[in-house]
C-alpha cells in the first residue's frame, strides 16, 4: 500500500524534463551533436537521413525564433545545427537535389511531414517570422494557420533557391 501511495503522490505533482540538443557556453555544442545524434541511415536510408536532418534545422529554426532570437540569428543557428548533423552522419546535403536543382521528392515529402512535428511551435512563430504585411491584411488566425500549412515547404525552398544561386 505505501509503494501505490508513493507512486500516485509521485504522478500527481508537476515536473519537468528537458531535452534538446547539448548546449555549450557559446550555443550549441556542435562537436557532441557531430558524436551524439547518429541517425539510423543504414537501416532507412540516407535520402531519410537527410530528411530527419532537415526537419531539424526547420524546427530549430523555428524554436529559436520562439525564444526571442530575430529569424535570421535563429536561421544560422538552425544551419550550423543541420550542418553538425549531417556532418555526424556523413551526409552530403547536395545530395538530397535532383540536376534540376530541386530537392527529391522523397526528401522534400518525408522532410515535410517531420516538419510538421513542431506545427504548433510553428505557429506561435509565424507573427514572429511575417514582419511586414501589405496595408489592409490582417494576420488572423486563418491567415497563421495556412502560413504554418506551407512554411515546411518554404523551408525546403530555401535550399532549392540556393542550389539555383550558386550554379
Amino acid at each position: 500500500m505505501k509503494r501505490l501511495s508513493l507512486a500516485i503522490i509521485l504522478f500527481l505533482f508537476p515536473f519537468s524534463a528537458h531535452a534538446g540538443f547539448p548546449e555549450g557556453e557559446n550555443g550549441y555544442d556542435l562537436k557532441k551533436i557531430e558524436e551524439s545524434f547518429i541517425l539510423p541511415c543504414i537501416e532507412i536510408g540516407d535520402d531519410d537521413c537527410i530528411a530527419r536532418a532537415l526537419a531539424v534545422g526547420a524546427c530549430t529554426w523555428i524554436f529559436g525564433i520562439n525564444k526571442d532570437k530575430e529569424p535570421v540569428e535563429a536561421l544560422k543557428i538552425a544551419d550550423t545545427v543541420l550542418i553538425a548533423l549531417l556532418k555526424g552522419n556523413n551526409l552530403e546535403l547536395k545530395s538530397m537535389l535532383e540536376k534540376d536543382g530541386l530537392i527529391k521528392r522523397n526528401i522534400k515529402k518525408e522532410a515535410t511531414s517531420r516538419i510538421n512535428f513542431c506545427r504548433e511551435e510553428t505557429k506561435k512563430a509565424i507573427p514572429k517570422l511575417v514582419k511586414k504585411l501589405p496595408e489592409g491584411v490582417v494576420l488572423d488566425e486563418e491567415r497563421i494557420e495556412n502560413l504554418t500549412n506551407v512554411f515546411p515547404l518554404h523551408y525546403l525552398s530555401m535550399f532549392e533557391q540556393f542550389s539555383k544561386y550558386k550554379k
